[in-house]
């Protein structure tokens, strides 16, 4: 059997040709559209003998491959006497540096076509052409050179020689690691409870290509129960590439060890974790470009090489990708951008893939559908992909850069005049005593003044002139360009909000709806797997992940003994934002009591900042000599780092750690054993009403009569669920989790509970101490 190979002329030839810098330097965000008018206007002013857009195929044959090319000529003169193949190439350098700057990759294109044009009409001699366009002046320059067949065909066949070489490499790999995966059992000795369910339900999706979501607890094994389908569906030629998704280092970490685990058991995959350039580049100080970045300086000349020594490996981390990078002095970032396109699994966050400003577009834009999301801690991507698709414009910014633009670049300033009578006129309709209002319809005025300030300061951008203001204006530019490509998404699942927050006004494209753009992702993969310890009630994920009729549910319960978790919910305190002031002392006596029974580690979560710091003050009145930890709004790695090693082990005290739902210490985290004893979770969660969440309220009222479940309620009881989630962490675990607030003993919260949690309801602190002294004495 022979391997098939599909490759583009551009293709082939970029892989073989390509050479010199790297250059990020800014272009114009109408480049694509200017360079598609320009072909079209040389197109449109040639004589008759020529003809346009020229589609050629060409095949051959060897011993082990048909590989077939494809690709499209611009332009085809056809003289009596000759024939012409014309390449047009748009560019924003002079013409005269063009024409003293061989480029080998557009004469190979070019050389390429014309082998191929010449062999298939029986031409002993051509002629190739490029036909150069100089954007900005609107420039041509018409560069061409005679070549016979014999020429020609030996330059071609040196191409198809390297290229096979490449291929021999990349079909030898496949072959090992289908016979690996062949090969492969499961890790362990045994399933855990509900994992094989797990592993089955997952390639059903991936055979059926149908979205799957499932709820699946603490314990059960998530992580391998999708990767081994996965990894699977690979060798079936299911999938070609699997995307791991996930919102934070703890999952990225997760992957990792569960495809080492398997690489341990004999299977070869590659895989690929993509951190982001931030993290990656070795000076963030310097501009992506071969003048200042040594790094970019060459990069092309030696990526191939890079490719090649990466390619003796399997596993790259972002240090084994720093390593290699770094060896070849390559750009780390392009350089894992470039293994992307060779790995089998990429480890990577939610907007690589949903993302409109950075997704992977080499994957997603094309309409490839056999790609494979595994979604992890899918939860998160609901107000992920609200953000990723809304667009925000603050003021004070503005009015900043504007005034250091004054003498130096006069026309933006004048542009950003524009833009900031406009956002203060429309701060001054803000009714009085009120922080926002929010309209229907998007600010079209706005939308505008701020194109005209995206244009003037393209036009100086591009000239890539160093200055110190250069990075603010990029930035100032770049948010521009998201508002208003957000601004043609708009439609009724958007809001316009206007909001005065400290003095900073800012104007908001909202998402209040993103399951339109989610779906228009997943339509260009092979399926779609969502998995979190909570994705309940499944229909509101389901809706607003975008999924079809046909998407499959699945629901796991814990596969940990229920009598190792005791839930008491304290049912009488109210924790309603009218009666804090009211109940706080007894908030503060129940959590008392809830640790004053057995010495250990415990968090205990609120619903917001001002709460847990209300709470705090009553507690640590009552309990002078306590050992408590406090989270701040804003904490660093190393302060997270910091909090966490407080509970790197049991303690023979009364640890006590507060902390906010939704935050870092209420999700993702394992404290394993005695790290955690129990924890006392406060209200239900519910995000702060704010102009944004009745926003969402009020739109799904009007869709599904469900606005105050899918703006409070779910979200509110989702970062209950996933808090109360941290005390049992394995099979030996045992702990307590203590539910303060009224509204747990209504139907609509008591309803998302996990049905094996069976709380018992303690209307005193009496009843909660002698319960808990005899949970703790079994």
């Amino acid at each position: 059997m022979k391997y098939v190979l599909n490759v583009s002329v551009r293709e082939l030839v970029e892989h073989t040709l390509r050479s010199g810098d790297l250059n990020l330097t800014f272009f114009s965000m109408d480049r694509p559209v200017q360079a598609i008018r320009a072909h079209q206007s040389i197109q449109d002013s040639r004589p008759e003998e020529y003809t346009a857009e020229v589609v050629i195929q060409h095949h051959i044959d060897t011993k082990k491959y048909q590989l077939n090319i494809n690709g499209r000529i611009d332009g085809v003169y056809n003289y009596r006497e000759r024939v012409v193949i014309d390449e047009i190439k748009t560019t924003r350098k002079s013409l005269a540096v063009v024409q003293e700057n061989e480029d080998a990759v557009h004469w190979g294109q070019a050389k390429c076509y014309a082998y191929i044009y010449a062999t298939q009409n029986n031409l002993e001699k051509i002629d190739v052409q490029l036909t150069y366009v100089q954007l900005d002046k609107e420039e041509t320059a018409e560069l061409r050179r005679t070549f016979d067949l014999i020429e020609l065909r030996s330059f071609f066949d040196a191409l198809i020689t390297q290229y096979l070489e490449w291929a021999n490499m990349i079909t030898a790999w496949v072959e090992l690691r289908d016979r690996s995966i062949a090969a492969m059992g499961f890790p362990f000795d045994a399933y855990r409870p509900g994992q094989e369910s797990m592993m089955e339900e997952t390639a059903r999706a991936i055979e059926e290509r149908t979205t799957l979501l499932i709820q699946a607890p603490t314990g059960i094994g998530k992580t391998m129960a999708v990767i081994v389908p996965a990894v699977r569906a690979i060798a079936k030629n299911l999938v070609s590439k699997v995307f791991y998704l996930t919102a934070r280092t703890t999952g990225r970490n997760a992957a990792e060890h569960s495809l080492e685990i398997l690489r341990g058991n004999g299977l070869r995959l590659k895989y690929l974790s993509l951190t982001a350039k931030d993290k990656l580049c070795f000076d963030t100080n310097k501009s992506c470009n071969g003048e200042d970045c040594v790094y970019a300086r060459g990069f092309y000349d030696r990526i191939n090489e890079a490719l090649r020594e990466a390619f003796g490996k399997d596993s790259f981390t972002r240090q084994a990708v720093l390593d290699i990078a770094q060896k070849h002095k390559i750009c780390p970032f392009e350089f894992s951008l470039e293994l992307s396109l060779w790995v089998d699994f990429i480890i990577c966050d939610y907007n690589y893939v949903f993302d409109p400003r950075v997704y992977l577009r080499r994957f997603f834009e094309n309409g490839n559908s056999s790609h494979l999301l595994l979604v992890d801690e899918a939860h998160n991507l609901v107000d992920r992909s609200r953000e990723m698709y809304s667009a925000v414009v603050y003021k004070n910014p503005l009015l900043t850069l504007r005034r250091r633009l004054r003498k130096r670049c006069p026309r933006i300033y004048r542009s950003l005049g524009l833009v900031n009578s406009w956002l203060a006129r429309a701060e001054k309709d803000i009714p009085e005593g009120e922080k926002g209002i929010a309209q229907e319809e998007y600010p079209v005025g706005f939308c505008q003044h701020l194109r005209k300030f995206a244009s003037t300061a393209e036009q100086w951008l591009v000239s890539n002139e160093q200055s110190v203001f250069r990075r603010d204006l990029l930035d100032a530019y770049f948010l521009a360009r998201r508002f208003l490509n957000t601004a043609e998404r708009y439609d009724e699942t958007y809001a316009t909000c206007y909001n005065e927050d400290n003095g900073n006004f800012s104007v908001k494209l909202f998402c209040i709806d993103p399951s339109k753009h989610l779906r228009q992702i997943i339509t260009h993969c092979a399926t779609a797997v969502y998995f979190s310890a909570t994705l309940t009630p499944m229909q509101y994920f389901a809706e607003l992940f975008g999924c079809d009729e046909n998407a499959r549910h699945l629901s796991l319960p814990s596969p940990f003994p229920s009598e190792h978790l005791c839930v008491f919910i304290a049912g009488k305190i109210s924790a309603l934002y009218k009666y804090r002031e009211f109940t706080k002392h007894e908030v503060a006596r129940m959590i008392s009591a809830l640790i004053d029974q057995k010495k250990g580690n415990y968090f205990i979560y609120f619903p917001s900042y001002e709460y847990m710091k209300m709470i705090h003050g009553i507690f640590e009145q009552r309990r002078p000599r306590a050992k408590i930890i406090v989270q701040k709004q804003s904490m660093s790695e190393q302060d997270r780092e910091y909090y966490l090693a407080h509970f790197d082990q049991s303690t023979d005290d009364y640890l006590t750690g507060f902390a906010v739902m939704g935050g870092f210490f209420a999700e993702s985290i394992d404290l394993v054993g005695e790290r955690l004893t129990g924890a006392a979770i406060v209200g239900v969660g519910f995000p702060q009403i704010s102009l944004e969440r009745e926003i969402i309220r009020a739109y799904f009222d009007n869709v599904n009569g469900s606005g105050f479940a899918f703006a409070y309620q779910v979200p509110g009881m989702i970062k209950v669920l996933q808090a109360a989630g941290r005390v049992i962490r394995s099979e030996t675990d045992k702990g307590v989790v203590l539910l303060i607030d009224t509204r747990y003993t209504r139907p609509p919260y008591r309803a998302m509970l996990p049905k094996e949690w069976r709380p018992v309801f303690v209307d005193n602190i009496e009843k909660l101490s002698s319960l808990l002294q005899d949970f703790w004495e079994q």
